[in-house]
């Protein structure tokens, strides 16, 4: 494993979970990065449809079974913000994209109800943006380890920071 997997999640003022990495891409790179189907398949999974319709469907290629959901797009600002809501859960997803032409951070942000929902959503966020740090930097997702480095590795962090 290239990555040493760290628990990054931290509240943002207004309570929501904040799961930040930099990346040394422009962010117009990061915007594809995040949304270009065939860099997403590298690190989250694939979609299809058309996104200016309101909805994908997502493949998550790194989960069990590889289910598929569809993926409402909530909003949509290139290359700084996308706002999504997924699968059946509502879940609302928000990617921020700041920083220059040599280094940016992308941002993914959740509210997350409360802290056992915290201690299994934060670290499979924390796998998924470290899968695509290491795809970025043209080294092999696949050498990350789910189990045990981020869950239950990074559980205890995020039940924490929920206050449980």
């Amino acid at each position: 494993m290239s990555t040493t997997p760290t628990a990054s999640g931290y509240l943002s003022p207004t309570g929501a979970v904040v799961f930040p990495r930099r990346l040394s891409l422009s962010r117009e790179q990061a915007w594809a990065a995040v949304t270009d189907p065939t860099r997403t398949a590298r690190w989250i999974g694939t979609w299809s449809g058309d996104p200016a319709s309101g909805t994908i469907e997502m493949t998550m290629s790194a989960e069990e079974g590889a289910p598929s959901e569809t993926v409402e797009v909530v909003r949509c600002e290139a290359p700084e913000l996308l706002v999504l809501r997924l699968g059946p859960d509502g879940w609302v997803v928000t990617v921020r994209i700041e920083g220059d032409d040599d280094e940016v951070v992308v941002s993914l942000e959740q509210d997350i109800a409360d802290a056992q929902s915290a201690s299994d959503i934060g670290p499979g966020w924390d796998f998924y943006l470290d899968r695509l740090v290491e795809a970025e930097a043209g080294r092999d997702p696949e050498a990350l380890d789910f189990s045990p480095d981020y869950h239950p590795g990074l559980a205890a962090h995020y039940r924490e920071l929920l206050g449980g």
